[in-house]
């Protein structure tokens, strides 16, 4: 009986680390939003009309390419509608190595520049895009 207690003591030890390991695997541990390396090369973001797309920059235009293709087809633009990390809605240009920026698109309005851009993907998580990141 002295050494079944202990040994169970250690399997339930065991237990517990293997599952808090397996559970830091797979949750994220502080890495900042877009900076995982499968993420770059393209931005998948929601419009303001709740549509997704999937954006890259070619020959410094968007290239974009809808999840819905029923409805859209895929087509190259200056600038893209998006959503930020706060839900509202922005208009983002190439400016050189930066975005310019335009809060609900007014072009007349004060523009913000901005070496990456914030907002919210296809799943809502927060990411982070630089021109570097999603420049093919």
């Amino acid at each position: 009986m002295t050494k079944v207690i202990p040994a169970l003591l250690t399997a339930v030890l065991l237990t517990i680390a293997a599952a808090k390991f397996a559970y830091s695997v797979r949750v994220d541990q502080g890495v900042e939003p877009g900076n995982a390396a499968w993420s770059h090369s393209k931005m998948e973001f929601v419009a303001w009309n709740r549509q997704k797309w999937t954006t890259w920059i070619h020959d410094g235009v968007f290239e974009l390419t809808p999840e819905d293709t029923s409805n859209w087809s895929r087509h190259s633009n200056a600038s893209i509608a998006f959503t930020d990390w706060d839900g509202e809605p922005w208009q983002a240009k190439i400016d050189g190595d930066v975005f310019l920026l335009a809060y609900r698109g007014n072009w007349e309005g004060p523009l913000e520049r901005s070496e990456g851009i914030r907002y919210r993907d296809w799943s809502g998580a927060e990411q982070l895009r630089t021109i570097a990141d999603i420049q093919r």
